[in-house]
């Protein structure tokens, strides 16, 4: 029940959190991506890393999606979960995903970026806006093990951080409390394969929609919603002050690159506060949340876009990122010079 929600609290439209089997204390989330000046290149640096997706310890959800940075590079990312970290371990251990990582090249207009989460459940929270049995979703809840369960811990500030079993005996607290970015030309990040460590207790949400099945609220959402929601995305990638560290607005797509009816975001902040600070005050995102609810109060009948988000608050040791030819704007590489650590040289 809400710890910190206002009494007898009511959610005005329903939602589901995440169950996984018993016994599941941990699962990978992984993003593997390339870099490129134009969409053809990131396409075809992408499709040469899709086998690795395949074979004995191939992962249990695989998704795709694209997405322009802030530097005006494409990007394709391939988006990886496994259950089980021994099994994520085996594969990234195998001889063929070790020697493809290894082999990239580290000159010219390319580069590649991976950034890898282990992520205890008692730090996670999954919520959908419906039952994963009746649309066709991504992300880790596409697996038949993971069931939902309608839940009244959402519609209140704070909510999120209610669903987060760990939430109610630690604080969560950061190991990077404020965010200021690294000076433009602070240490040379291409030509070079660097190695990031990542501050204990950063926050990685994905927040996605899905509105390949709806017939009665598509328009609606997006004409009036998925603006709303891609000002806000593109706020957070350009103004750390807000905790961001980064931001990306990824169309979704099919294995071959086909453009989906879908979207996500993912987005890395300095702590679970910084990110829930954003939700609750700031302009952008109490204006997707006003239009989020204008929608789905239309009455035109049950709501059939489909829109979900897993929020992971990250212990230290449990994110490895790694970069190798990017841009110094890439993912946590803005991050002050003394957390890189640099193999290969320009």
């Amino acid at each position: 029940m809400p710890r910190t929600g206002p009494p007898r609290h009511a959610p005005r439209v329903p939602a589901y959190a995440a169950r996984f089997p018993e016994g599941t204390e941990e699962f990978v989330f992984v993003q593997y991506a390339c870099q490129a000046p134009s969409a053809e290149e990131a396409a075809q640096g992408a499709a040469a890393l899709a086998g690795h997706f395949t074979g004995p310890h191939q992962p249990d959800v695989l998704d795709r999606g694209s997405f322009v940075d802030t530097a005006g590079l494409h990007n394709v990312v391939w988006l990886a979960y496994w259950y089980d970290p021994q099994v994520y371990s085996k594969w990234e251990e195998s001889a063929s995903v070790r020697s493809a990582w290894s082999g990239l090249p580290d000159q010219g207009p390319v580069g590649h970026w991976r950034e890898v989460c282990v992520i205890p459940l008692e730090r996670n929270e999954i919520l959908h806006s419906h039952h994963c049995d009746d649309y066709a979703t991504s992300g880790v809840c596409q697996h038949e093990a993971v069931e939902m369960h309608e839940t009244p811990v959402h519609d209140y500030w704070g909510a999120a951080r209610d669903r987060i079993p760990a939430s109610a005996t630690e604080a969560l607290d950061p190991e990077l409390p404020v965010f200021v970015p690294s000076a433009p030309g602070e240490g040379e990040t291409r030509g070079r394969r660097i190695t990031v460590e990542v501050p204990g207790n950063v926050t990685l949400i994905r927040t996605a929609q899905d509105w390949s099945a709806s017939t009665l609220y598509r328009e609606k959402y997006l004409a009036d919603v998925r603006p709303v929601k891609d000002r806000g995305v593109d706020f957070l990638a350009t103004n750390p002050d807000s905790g961001c560290i980064a931001a990306r607005n990824l169309v979704e797509e099919s294995a071959d690159g086909a453009p989906l009816d879908r979207a996500c975001t993912l987005a890395w902040f300095a702590s679970l506060e910084h990110l829930m600070t954003w939700c609750r005050s700031h302009r952008t995102h109490l204006e997707i949340y006003a239009s989020f609810y204008r929608m789905a109060g239309g009455a035109e009948g049950p709501l059939d876009v489909a829109f979900w988000h897993e929020v992971s608050v990250l212990p230290s040791g449990s994110v490895t990122a790694e970069y190798v030819n990017c841009h110094p704007r890439t993912g946590f590489l803005p991050l002050p010079g003394s957390h890189r650590r640099v193999s290969g040289s320009v």
